[in-house]
């Protein structure tokens, strides 16, 4: 028998997971859910750049998640729940390679919107993480 979490628990697991790829001592997350039950979790830090402030180095990332991503993911059994967190995990950290500065580049525009849909879900639960 498999229980289901509430939306909070959820949320704290996948956030748990995603700082492992956000190990700057600034990084913090915040999530928000609009009146559609799509949910934002925002992950905030500041990046090493050194000559730049650090109001001009703050950089952000927002996964976005479809309301079916979250419900889908709370009726699974825990070792399947394991393999959607490294799924999205990986996600975020693919979206960080190709779309923020590296090296040097301009840190001005290193804010990164990613859409979660449930082909995420759906890979994990096939094994392909």
């Amino acid at each position: 028998m498999t229980v289901s979490l509430d939306a909070r628990q959820s949320l704290m697991e996948i956030e748990h997971a995603l700082f492992k790829s956000f190990p700057f001592p600034s990084a913090s997350m915040t999530h928000v859910t609009n009146s559609e039950g799509v949910v934002t979790i925002q992950i905030s830090w500041v990046a090493s750049a050194g000559s730049m402030s650090i109001l001009d180095s703050r950089c952000a990332m927002s996964l976005v998640m479809q309301p079916n991503v979250l419900d889908r993911y709370r009726a699974m059994p825990g070792a399947a729940r394991l393999r959607v967190r490294e799924a999205l995990r990986l996600h975020a950290e693919d979206a960080l390679r190709r779309y923020l500065p590296t090296g040097g580049g301009d840190l001005a525009e290193c804010n990164v919107m990613v859409g979660v849909d449930e082909s995420i879900i759906d890979e994990a639960e096939r094994g392909r993480v």
